[in-house]
């Protein structure tokens, strides 16, 4: 089946698309900034998660 000329110029701008954005993302990791997401309607990020530190201690609040 032949692919129509519309259908070949909506592929070349969604390959345009996705490789500008996976240049902002290089480049932004490589600043240090935080790339975000939607996956399933919630909001992730790819940074590091942190070390857990078992001697910080949380402080206490009161349910009040």
């Amino acid at each position: 089946m032949k692919t129509s000329k519309n259908e070949r110029w909506s592929a070349s701008f969604i390959r345009i698309g996705n490789k500008a954005v996976r240049e902002a993302q290089a480049r932004n990791r490589e600043l240090g900034i935080v790339n975000w997401y939607s996956v399933n309607g919630q909001l992730v990020n790819d940074a590091a998660a942190p070390e857990p530190n078992p001697d910080k201690k949380l402080p206490v609040t009161s349910p009040l």
